[in-house]
């Protein structure tokens, strides 16, 4: 043996005790879920969107709090804890106490005036409807993210069974082809050559059990499911889309939903009425808030025991809220621009997300339904006919490779659908099923 055939057996032997490491690993528990089964455990225990549903229940207590009136004040003064010799007698409070006592008592309640109080409720209700609206877009898109996470998983799922599949085939020729060259009737350049393809497709089953990680690994996050487990779906095929209904849409239709249905648009537009809604509540501060009073004095008037009443208001003579009211003015042109500049830009993105969806459901429609089922006849049919010697071992391999190909953009054709379908529906809403 020469010694560059010899250096090539032992780079083959390495790559192949490489490669077949991560086959011997133990393989942890799993988890078989079917779609419907993993999006409901999603909606329970994210935490993002248990954490999203307290911002409306803090929105709704900003709503208590402005429908509460302004507590009243009461004060206690003129007390004297000692009397000098020229004090007037008053009479006694309590046993033998209080014959020269004084006090003052006095309470005051604010009197908010022109709707201040409604107008903050308003303000503050407008703050829960964008909190829905946000809840909403938050719960959209943490969907279009899982089902993405979804996809990958069972693209890389159903692309491990098929290099697996074809490692199985190539190893069967391999076992074959070690009898072969023991006996003389083939040449071992054409083992060692097999031999290299068994080893890179092993690489490459391990490459993708790495991308279904990482799938997992988000999906794991996203449903609250503890990192040990494995996931497997269940579901053997993709779902599938109301394609109908998709060709039917025109650019007018897919407008008109964004701008009724989706999440975000509406909680910027609830955001310009919020500034409205503030704007008025900074006007009314224009109009001074009134103060009553009532109070009672023991000994410190003419009157021995005096109750009395009074009323205080501010005079507005210089502060009327000027730079308030211009600023909530601004605020309110400032989201009017923002909510216009977002329709424009979900508008766009749903218009294209809707051609793109187009365009990968015609490639989907040329491709057809037989070119799956075609292709592994022929790769049965190049694997006998390799066997039995009636091709070459680079036309069987030629195929295997077109083979693989043509089996990974299927499963990336109909990841890709399923996305854009996706993210369609994330900016017109539900109005697709």
């Amino acid at each position: 043996m020469s010694g560059n055939h010899h250096f090539t057996y032992i780079i083959i032997i390495m790559l192949c005790m490489m490669v077949s490491s991560g086959y011997a690993q133990p393989i942890p528990d799993t988890l078989m879920m079917s779609r419907t089964e993993a999006e409901a455990t999603f909606l329970q225990r994210n935490l993002r969107l248990l954490a999203g549903r307290l911002n409306i229940d803090e929105a709704k207590a900003q709503v208590i709090q402005a429908k509460l009136w302004p507590n009243p004040s009461l004060s206690v003064s003129e007390v004297n804890l000692w009397s000098n010799h020229g004090a007037e007698a008053l009479g006694r409070i309590s046993a033998n106490w209080g014959n020269h006592a004084q006090v003052a008592v006095d309470i005051e309640q604010l009197i908010l005036t022109a709707g201040k109080r409604k107008k903050l409720i308003a303000v503050e209700e407008t703050g829960v409807a964008i909190a829905e609206q946000e809840f909403e877009d938050l719960l959209r898109s943490l969907k279009v993210e899982f089902r993405e996470q979804l996809a990958e998983l069972h693209r890389t799922q159903q692309a491990i069974a098929i290099h697996r599949q074809a490692l199985g085939q190539l190893q069967q020729l391999l076992s074959g082809y070690q009898r072969q060259v023991q006996a003389g009737h083939v040449s071992r350049s054409e083992y060692m050559r097999l031999k290299v393809s068994e080893v890179e497709l092993m690489k490459t089953i391990d490459d993708i059990r790495r991308e279904n990680g990482e799938a997992q690994r988000a999906l794991k996050a996203l449903m609250g499911i503890a990192p040990q487990h494995a996931l497997m779906l269940a579901d053997a095929h993709v779902p599938d889309i109301p394609v109908n209904a998709i060709k039917a849409l025109d650019v007018s239709t897919v407008a008109e939903w964004v701008q009724s249905h989706n999440a975000a648009l509406k909680a910027m537009q609830l955001g310009t009425t919020q500034a409205e809604h503030n704007l008025s509540y900074e006007r009314a501060q224009r109009v001074p808030d009134l103060t009553l009073s009532a109070g009672y004095d023991r000994g410190g008037n003419i009157m021995r025991d005096f109750v009395g009443i009074g009323l205080s208001i501010d005079l507005p003579f210089f502060h009327r809220n000027q730079g308030q009211i211009k600023a909530a003015q601004l605020q309110v042109e400032q989201h009017r621009l923002l909510a216009e500049n977002t329709k424009n830009e979900i508008t766009a993105a749903a218009v294209q997300a809707w051609k793109d969806l187009l365009n990968t459901i015609d490639r989907k429609e040329h491709i057809g339904t037989g070119y799956d089922t075609d292709m592994a006849k022929l790769l049965e049919g190049y694997h006998n006919s390799f066997a039995q010697r009636h091709i070459s071992l680079l036309e069987y391999l030629d195929f295997l490779d077109a083979y693989l190909t043509t089996k990974a953009n299927l499963l990336e054709t109909d990841k890709e659908l399923l996305m854009q379908y996706e993210t369609l529906r994330y900016h017109v809403g539900d109005q697709l099923p």
